[in-house]
């Protein structure tokens, strides 16, 4: 299985920059819909919650390759649509 690390959220409010990268991945259940403490936004919708738990099925079925040390960054903007940022070999 391939590698992932997945943490912290913030809020995709215009105007809002909130952000709280303690956040765990096996917390992010219990953040569907929590209000973000500076504007009120939904900090994870569930279709962005959806697509994670995607994510990390898709991650988990590929063979890892000790070799292999790329690196992919993702954002989601509570519509559930999962926007690369960044995709590079980590050297």
């Amino acid at each position: 299985m391939a590698k992932y690390e997945i943490s912290g959220l913030q809020c995709d409010k215009p105007g809002c920059n909130y952000v709280d990268p303690s956040i765990k991945l096996e917390d992010y259940k219990s953040y569907i819909n929590y209000p973000c403490p500076k504007c009120g936004s939904s900090l994870l919708t569930q279709a962005d919650y959806d697509t994670v738990q995607r994510v990390i099925a898709v991650t988990e079925s590929i063979p890892h390759d000790p070799n292999d040390k790329t690196i992919t960054s993702f954002s989601l903007d509570g519509s559930g649509e999962l926007r690369i940022k960044d995709f590079h070999e980590n050297r």
